[in-house]
């Protein structure tokens, strides 16, 4: 499979808020997000940031995003992070990180890939013909 690496170590900062919200809409594909989602997606961002985005960072962000959905939905947040990551790169690797986040814990509920499909088509990413969000197997 072919993969698009995006480094968020040193992405501008609108872009790599569009790509945690994105992360964020797949742990949330059930409706909630709990304290041990939230801990897992502010580690995995620490890491995948080098710690550019630490605790004090993650946490308010989440929030925002979360109010955010809660306010607009998923459509209206979908079109949000389609204006802030215009290239299509940026959007596939969007939904590469949503994916091996949602993938973690070694099962991709029903409602997860949902979402990760949904997104694929808000986004205009064209990722089913690319096998990145594969099948859900049953």
């Amino acid at each position: 499979m072919e993969e698009t690496h995006i480094s968020l170590d040193n992405l501008e900062l609108g872009k790599l808020e569009a790509i945690v919200e994105v992360m964020f809409l797949a742990a949330y594909a059930d409706g909630s997000i709990n304290e041990a989602e939230r801990a897992a997606l502010a580690s995995h961002l620490g890491t995948l940031t080098q710690g550019r985005l630490g605790a004090d960072l993650i946490q308010p962000l989440l929030s925002f995003i979360e109010r955010s959905v809660r306010e607009q939905g998923r459509g209206g947040r979908f079109a949000s992070i389609r204006a802030r990551l215009p290239d299509v790169r940026m959007r596939e690797a969007a939904i590469e990180y949503a994916t091996l986040l949602v993938a973690a814990d070694g099962v991709v509920h029903e409602s997860e890939h949902a979402l990760l499909v949904e997104a694929a088509a808000a986004l205009e990413v064209p990722i089913a013909s690319k096998g990145r969000v594969a099948p859900l197997s049953t």
